[in-house]
């Protein structure tokens, strides 16, 4: 019964497991100026997450006992540096949880062993090669620039068509008003007419009485 032990063997004897923690503590601390993650195999992975976890948690409080411990942990002075440096005072506001592990879909070619995807907590994380997440946010990313153009082809379509009907619109109103104007003057014009006419037969009949009354004189 394994009765206070803690961690895993990973099958291999002691040496071996510190010497493959620190190779995998350096690699996860270097890779935080590159792409943010690591892949290995979940065993694994879950066997050094705790470690780079205490290693984050000594580098928020910059002190030269903890400078040492996790000297005493890496073996790597430019790796230490960049730690108490850059990740320490990144996650200065975080209580934990600096890491995550995210299974890969396609498996280890070879011996078909799990592989996991572990890598740091931050803003600017780059998914490994199979995460769905991945493709969902460049499908967003090409999707916004799409819908962007989109909304602003219809607002200049639904733009155009209000011009034109405006003029339109204007167009039947000056010939209506050109139409009433017409309408309004030939009537007039009509209208004196008749008063003229009836004038000159007046004047006529008048000149047609005074003619008869000097022929009977």
């Amino acid at each position: 019964m394994r009765h206070r032990v803690a961690g895993k063997k990973l099958n291999r004897n002691s040496s071996h497991r510190k010497a493959l923690s620190r190779n995998l503590i350096r690699a996860m601390i270097i890779e935080w100026k590159g792409k943010g993650h690591i892949v290995t195999t979940r065993s694994k992975a879950k066997f050094i997450q705790p470690k780079v976890e205490k290693m984050i948690t000594l580098a928020k409080e910059k002190t030269v006992h903890n400078m040492r411990r996790a000297m005493a942990e890496i073996g790597d002075r430019d790796v230490v540096q960049v730690l108490f440096d850059e990740i320490g005072p990144y996650y200065q506001q975080r209580p934990g949880g600096y890491t995550r592990i995210l299974r890969m879909v396609k498996p280890r070619l070879g011996d078909a062993a799990i592989r996991a995807y572990l890598g740091f907590v931050r803003e600017d994380d780059e998914y490994p090669e199979g995460d769905r997440r991945a493709k969902g946010t460049a499908d967003s990313a090409a999707a916004e620039p799409a819908a962007v153009e989109e909304s602003a082809a219809a607002e200049e379509v639904a733009a155009e068509p209000v011009s034109e009907e405006t003029s339109e619109d204007q167009t039947p109103e000056t010939e209506a008003s050109a139409e009433t104007e017409g309408s309004d003057s030939e009537p007039s014009a009509e209208a004196e007419s008749p008063t003229e006419e009836a004038s000159e037969e007046e004047s006529a009949s008048e000149e047609s009485g005074e003619s008869d009354d000097t022929a009977k004189s």
